[in-house]
């Protein structure tokens, strides 16, 4: 998903644009980010690019169909979290997601198989 996102800002931005990957704690979430300082979306889209078929411009030559960022939804929705889109500021699109931040796997293989052999 994160590579689908940095391949849209590379595909969508001039060349020499910057994209920048952020992330912080948010109460019991992880806030994920993608932003670039390209052209933005276009107004008013910023939930319908997350429809299956749907691109930011119609007539564009850029190469795709449409199903990216609807996959990416559907990823993070299986997940428990969400995806939103917005134009910055200054310039450029940043898509954000969202994400419980639950607690991590185990690395202790002892702990890995006491686990296995409770199941």
């Amino acid at each position: 998903m994160l590579f689908n996102l940095l391949e849209n800002a590379g595909k969508y931005t001039p060349k020499g644009s910057r994209i920048e990957i952020g992330a912080k704690v948010n109460g019991p979430n992880v806030d994920i980010w993608v932003a670039d300082n390209g052209p933005g979306l276009p107004k008013g889209k910023e939930e319908d690019i997350f429809k299956k078929f749907e691109r930011g411009q119609k007539e564009s030559a850029t190469p795709g169909v449409g199903l990216g960022l609807a996959i990416c939804q559907a990823i993070v929705e299986a997940h428990g979290g969400r995806i939103r889109a917005e134009n910055g500021p200054e310039g450029g699109a940043r898509f954000i997601f969202s994400l419980p931040r639950g607690n991590p796997p185990s690395h202790d293989p002892a702990e890995q198989a006491v686990s296995a052999a409770e199941g």
